[in-house]
């Protein structure tokens, strides 16, 4: 006991011998004045009280004289819009102290809201391979610089892991694309891979980005890692235009599409059910809903992930949307019907978001895949689209591939490039698109159909793994189909006939509908216009069109 008594003393006597303990924080320039703190220490208990207050001090300080910040999608080799106004926002602004925004020799001022959130618009700038820095002023002085800031166009991506899916994968699939890979220098690209969770509160917004992850610029190092897609859609808009491109990259492998949209985009007679039984976590009900959805995981709630990985980018200017998904609204047990609605609330709610309502549009269709009947009710779906102003299809039928992920990521992004290009261009039409189903007419037991995107002819082909389609002209058109009163579908012949193709089933003397490349697997998909891109699947009757999946 004499021992531990000793050992205690000093302890007792350091306490006794100082009863307070003062801290003075000196003046800040915006926030005048000493702060006096007197803390009384009376033991071990008071000691550990006194460091707990004392940090939640130094915390409040330290954040009452924060400087002016970035909202964090604003980072080092940034991107930023071509031709547009571009807004600059971020917070931490004292409202009584002037900010300003510098841009090379463009100088804007700052609104400052009271919780200090701030706002500042370039105006319209042409596209710029130099890098300028960024600077946020407060009189003469830089209190947050970026560096590296090109300016150029900038897309944002999303959808799910075919989307997600990255070089380094595409490459394990297809060796061939190595060479494109290693030649990925192209200082002027830039991803911002954003990976944010969704918040805790399903419903609530996000106002900024959890943490500030780099812009990166592709190199041959950083390649592998990017969305092979978007990569190569950015690749083949930089060479084409020569103008920087950034991509804003928002994917996450798995979800259904519910999550990516907004949710007063729900406000429909057809979607409303589908957020309001999953906002009372009525799942099971949500699962049996026509159209509806399984939710897995929080992930899957609508809205969920344009609230966290969406809202925070928002109002970034951009050139346009890419999206690629489907897969999990057409899976197992999962119903197809009124996606294209859904896809109609997506680019619709983000566009009223970004308060532009002319942004492009270009999603991809899916491509081929084993037993999965859902997939062919949902290209069905993503044709009809098409329908939302200022869309595009990138069509990916004739992609070879196994398993769900297709590993020739080139050809898709190569397409999602060409309907770009074809706006960007205003080039004729069949450029950018392959050809779509326009319509027909019956004359006798012949189905005459009709194609837009058709450009200056169609033609048979064949598409080997990487390269373009070769024509092959003695082979016969495939994977026509057509259906009588009855509606059971028949195989039919098929030849092209200028811009239409002619369709025959001697079994079928009245048909009623026609249909092409609508089962789980059409490998061998073989129409093509002359800009070498496929035709879309389609069905003329979308009640004769299966969409139940039970395998």
């Amino acid at each position: 006991m004499k021992n531990q008594e000793q050992t205690r003393k000093p302890v007792r006597w350091y306490f006794s011998r100082i009863p307070t303990l003062k801290i003075a924080f000196p003046s800040h320039p915006r926030h005048p004045g000493i702060v006096l703190v007197d803390l009384p220490l009376h033991g071990y208990e008071s000691f550990m009280t006194t460091k707990l207050l004392l940090g939640l001090l130094l915390a409040t300080v330290a954040n009452s004289i924060a400087e002016p910040r970035y909202a964090r999608i604003f980072t080092d080799h940034a991107v930023l819009q071509r031709d547009a106004n571009v807004l600059v926002w971020g917070f931490d602004a004292d409202p009584k102290v002037p900010l300003q925004l510098r841009f090379g020799a463009i100088t804007a001022n700052a609104g400052i809201e009271p919780d200090g959130s701030w706002t500042a618009e370039l105006p319209p700038m042409p596209a710029s391979q130099t890098g300028r820095n960024l600077e946020l002023l407060q009189g003469e002085t830089v209190v947050a610089a970026l560096r590296d800031i090109l300016v150029g166009d900038v897309w944002l991506g999303a959808g799910q892991s075919n989307m997600q899916f990255v070089v380094r994968g595409m490459l394990k699939g297809l060796p061939e694309a190595q060479r494109w890979a290693d030649s990925a220098t192209k200082p002027t690209i830039r991803i911002r891979r954003i990976d944010a969770p969704v918040l805790e509160s399903r419903t609530r917004e996000s106002r900024d980005l959890p943490k500030a992850d780099p812009w990166m610029a592709m190199t041959p190092e950083s390649v592998p890692n990017f969305s092979a897609v978007l990569a190569v859609f950015a690749r083949q808009l930089n060479d084409e235009l020569a103008v920087p491109i950034g991509i804003i990259d928002t994917s996450w492998g798995g979800k259904p599409i519910e999550p990516f949209i907004p949710r007063e985009a729900f406000e429909s007679p057809l979607l409303s059910p589908i957020r309001d039984l999953a906002d009372r976590d009525q799942l099971d009900e949500l699962a049996k809903h026509r159209g509806g959805v399984i939710i897995r995981n929080p992930e899957g709630h609508p809205g969920a992930i344009f609230n966290a990985r969406i809202r925070p980018v928002i109002p970034y200017a951009l050139k346009g949307f890419l999206w690629y998904q489907a897969e999990s609204n057409a899976g197992k047990g999962e119903d197809p019907r009124n996606y294209r609605h859904k896809m109609e609330a997506l680019a619709s709610g983000w566009r009223n978001r970004w308060a532009h309502p002319d942004l492009p549009f270009y999603f991809v269709q899916l491509p081929s895949y084993p037993n999965a009947t859902g997939w062919i009710r949902v290209r069905e779906e993503q044709r009809r689209s098409l329908s939302i102003p200022h869309s595009g299809m990138a069509v990916t039928i004739d992609i070879r591939g196994e398993g769900i992920h297709p590993p020739n990521k080139v050809a898709v992004g190569e397409r999602l490039a060409a309907l770009a290009l074809a706006d960007i261009n205003d080039t004729p039409s069949g450029t950018g698109s392959g050809p779509i189903y326009a319509g027909h007419h019956i004359v006798g037991w012949e189905v005459r159909v009709r194609f837009r995107e058709v450009g200056q002819a169609l033609f048979i082909g064949d598409k080997p793994g990487f390269g373009p389609p070769e024509k092959t002209p003695d082979e016969p058109l495939r994977w026509f189909e057509l259906a009588g009163a009855d509606g059971v579908w028949k195989p039919a012949e098929a030849r092209i006939e200028g811009n239409e193709v002619v369709v025959l089933c001697h079994e079928i003397p009245l048909p009623v509908a026609v249909r092409y490349a609508c089962t789980t697997e059409p490998q061998g998909g073989n129409l093509y216009n002359a800009a070498g891109l496929p035709a879309s699947p389609f069905c003329s009757d979308l009640e004769l069109l299966p969409w139940q999946d039970h395998q």
